[in-house]
């Protein structure tokens, strides 16, 4: 079937396009803008855009429209597919006939907290063996991908309460038939849509309505919206989350990076909880997703496991960058309460001497409406300064933001919003860039405006700080460094995914960035040699490919170098031993000999958890035929992870992820942009 997709940029309709596309569809689509990160989910699929709603469209005769909750009438291309009689359907209502029947749905709905909770519980099953198919709005960086078909029996899918199209005004949630229903939380949002809280409480009461009776409901019972919703009629079984009688925690610890806690149910302990996410929120949403799992046959004991390698979703207090020691960090916040929430546990992380500079627009529908406007000043009250973009605002933001005083600034456009943050910024501040959408794609102009104002000179390392890592794309790099390579057991620098990425850098103009050392046998005379000979630093970049992954977990510890991980050892020393003895070498078929003193030697560069887990990217493959991804993942909880379905151990499908690595390192097409690259712009 050829499917033409109308809004397919949303995160809803892009994620609905990548399943289409691997069920075997045909997939084209249209929308008004694009921005990340479903632009490069939507690339990375294939799959072609057009920009606008031309009428023209209507030459490509696909089998069937689907039409986002974003289109209208008078829309271009609408007005032609009715006047034609056109097929069309919406998005909802397409994923329910086509990949839902015969699933077992688990579906999360409430105001707050369904990006996160949909991607733990996921991952939980994924973790578990169970393959799930899975469409959130968001990117979990356990996944990279916010939607996929999966083969197994069980689909989560982020339940949101907005309305399904313009030909039909009831939530999109109704659509899905949930077996498995997580409830978290209900305040009043989408004032364009709804009158007042009575009418969302309303729709949740369809919902409901919707789960049979062999079905089970995890509800918030602390919170009034959702116990008055179960009131007016609940047909299923039900568990309660935060409060003591049902799913709770207990002996909390929370440093402001990661929390652990004990689980309880019913008064008795399932487990101790450790994630890589701060804050009350979280603890919640952990606890929605280890009860779900639990109704579809995952033990919280596994559940637990699972959640010690979760490594959260983009847009999520996510580092975009570091220059001249101000962070740029990029949240989804757009509703009073996330943005005090999130406002929250950034202080939690970074404690309480650093300034936090709130940037953030009015852009979701209710905020442009100014529904919740007297609610801002409130939620910013914890930041010390407060930057707000009014473009497109009919309401006075300067007005609202008054009881904020001489910390509230409004710019009617991006660039003068930036010069004005970046004029504030020193060293040490920690700037929150709160939208639901992509600013104006305000983080790369902040970090390159922060590397004008902090370190004029490239090439001048004493002066900036490192792009961090764990970024949507290429971020701008204050000093890029060198690309240093470190390959695996037995190889050398004609490796594949070396010679690649030498390749692409000399396309860019930059091969001389390129360091591929050839690794001596011993692990010791290995790192004596990469220390002493390149003495990699803060701004390099460390990219190893299995035990070269063993040898750049100690280097990044030891140096400070940002560092990506290609399907590494964990326990080489473990692994290897059965090798011990004469060897080949793969591409040169020289001798080699492994000894058990080199064994001792890998033991003697085990690091313990890492610290700052925003240098670090991670790609797994589940097809590893060598090492097993799930003790990747583990040993490396909270930093940036590409979980490849399928793939191998060498990674022989390497080519779609060079872009990924390179844009990590500061050596993306944009950090090149009129430096007189070889490559034109995409």
């Amino acid at each position: 079937m050829h499917i033409h997709i109308l809004g397919i940029c949303g995160t809803f309709m892009g994620g609905l396009a990548a399943i289409a596309t691997q069920a075997g569809h045909r997939v084209t689509g249209c929308d008004a803008g694009v921005y990340p990160p479903m632009s490069e989910q939507l690339r990375r699929l294939g799959i072609d855009l057009i920009e606008g709603y031309d009428a023209s469209q209507r030459s490509l005769a696909p089998d069937l429209w689907v039409v986002g909750n974003v289109v209208s009438r008078g829309n271009p291309l609408m007005e032609a597919i009715l006047d034609a009689g056109d097929r069309f359907v919406s998005g909802p209502q397409w994923l329910a006939e086509h990949v839902l029947p015969g699933r077992w749905v688990l579906a999360v709905a409430g105001t707050h907290g369904k990006t996160t909770t949909a991607s733990m519980l996921a991952w939980i099953l994924e973790h578990a063996g169970l393959d799930p198919g899975f469409l959130i709005g968001g990117v979990p960086a356990n996944f990279a991908v916010s939607a996929r078909r999966g083969t197994g029996r069980h689909f989560v899918v982020e339940a949101d309460e907005y309305d399904t199209a313009f030909f039909d005004k009831r939530s999109k949630f109704v659509h899905y038939g949930p077996r498995t229903l997580v409830l978290n939380n209900l305040e009043f949002d989408h004032a364009d849509i709804f009158a007042d809280l009575a009418a969302i409480e309303t729709q949740f009461h369809h919902l409901v309505r919707t789960v049979p009776r062999s079905g089970r409901i995890l509800h918030n019972a602390a919170e009034p919206a959702l116990e008055r919703v179960l009131a007016r009629g609940l047909w299923s079984g039900s568990e309660a989350l935060s409060v003591p009688e049902g799913w709770y925690p207990e002996a909390i610890e929370d440093d402001g990076e990661g929390c652990e806690f004990d689980v309880l149910f019913a008064g008795q302990r399932q487990g101790r909880c450790r994630l890589a996410l701060p804050g009350v929120h979280n603890r919640a949403n952990a606890l929605g997703a280890i009860a779900a799992a639990r109704h579809a046959g995952v033990s919280p004991a596994d559940a637990l496991a699972a959640l010690a390698g979760f490594a959260g979703v983009r847009r999520r207090l996510e580092t975009r960058g570091v220059v001249g020691g101000v962070t740029v960090i990029d949240d989804f916040a757009h509703h009073p309460t996330a943005i005090e929430l999130s406002i929250a546990g950034l202080r939690e992380r970074i404690g309480p001497e650093r300034r936090i500079l709130a940037v953030f627009e009015p852009r979701s529908n209710t905020m442009k409406l100014g529904a919740m406007a007297a609610r801002l000043p409130a939620a910013l009250q914890g930041a010390q300064a407060v930057y707000c973009h009014a473009g497109a605002i009919d309401w006075d933001v300067a007005r609202v933001l008054a009881p904020l005083g001489a910390r509230a600034r409004v710019e009617a456009d991006v660039p003068a919003l930036v010069d004005a943050i970046v004029m504030d910024a020193q060293p040490g501040d920690v700037v929150l860039v709160m939208s639901n959408g992509g600013f104006g794609g305000i983080h790369a102009r902040l970090l390159s405006a922060l590397e004008t104002r902090f370190a004029p000179t490239r090439g001048d390392a004493s002066g900036a700080s490192s792009a961090a890592g764990a970024t949507a794309g290429p971020a701008v790099a204050p000093d890029r460094g060198r690309l240093i390579y470190l390959h695996g057991f037995r190889s050398s620098p004609r490796s594949f995914k070396a010679r690649k990425l030498a390749e692409r850098l000399a396309g860019r103009g930059a091969g001389d960035a390129f360091l591929c050392p050839q690794l001596p046998m011993s692990p010791a005379a290995a790192m004596d040699l990469v220390l002493r000979e390149i003495a990699p630093r803060v701004g390099d970049t460390l990219v190893g490919s299995s035990l070269g992954g063993y040898y750049a977990t100690w280097l990044g510890e030891r140096t400070g170098a940002r560092v990506v991980l290609l399907n590494p050892a964990v326990e080489p020393a473990r692994d290897l031993a059965p090798h011990v003895g004469d060897l080949r070498s793969f591409h040169e078929d020289l001798p080699l000999r492994l000894e058990v003193r080199h064994l001792d030697e890998l033991r003697q560069l085990r690091v313990g958890a890492i610290r700052q887990p925003e240098r670090w990217l991670l790609v797994a493959a589940r097809g590893d035929e060598v090492l097993d991804w799930r003790e990747m993942v583990a040993r490396y909880p909270g930093v940036r992870t590409i979980l490849l379905d399928g793939g191998d151990h060498g990674l022989t499908d390497f080519e779609p992820l060079i872009e990924d690595v390179l844009g990590f390192a500061g050596f993306g097409l944009h950090d090149f942009s009129g430096t007189g690259s070889k490559e034109g712009k995409s």
